[in-house]
């Protein structure tokens, strides 16, 4: 193939195309690129004569990915209980405020009422 088409998408969605001219020289290959894009097409090679140890590294691989699951599954549940221990700290908190609460709404009603009788008293020695 001398000639060739490239296609790209677009950030609009539509398809442009990118025309790729190669010539054959006497050394190699010469690629007349777009001003747009470079494109370097690589046939990717894989080392067949081991098909078992690309197996064995992609089970290798869904193993750390199941153990790297796991982990996170303890953590969230370790995040879990930590959150289950704040929520408890925070009831203790709760109640211990609306106690203090109640103390000071009876220390401002027992405030005003010693102001009152204090000015009852002054009242009184005024007349």
């Amino acid at each position: 193939m001398d000639n060739y088409e490239v296609n790209v998408l677009t950030r609009k969605g539509g398809w442009k195309k990118l025309p790729q001219e190669v010539i054959h020289k006497t050394n190699g290959l010469k690629l007349n690129n777009s001003d747009n894009l470079n494109i370097n097409v690589n046939e990717d090679t894989f080392d067949n004569s081991t098909p078992e140890n690309f197996d064995s590294n992609l089970f290798e691989n869904f193993t750390e990915i199941n153990i790297i699951i796991n982990k996170l599954k303890k953590v969230e549940n370790e995040k879990s209980l930590l959150i289950n221990e704040l929520n408890e700290l925070m009831k203790n908190f709760e109640i211990r405020k609306n106690s203090l609460d109640k103390k000071l709404t009876s220390i401002q009603k027992e405030k005003e009422m010693y102001d009152k009788a204090i000015n009852l008293i002054k009242s009184i020695k005024s007349v």
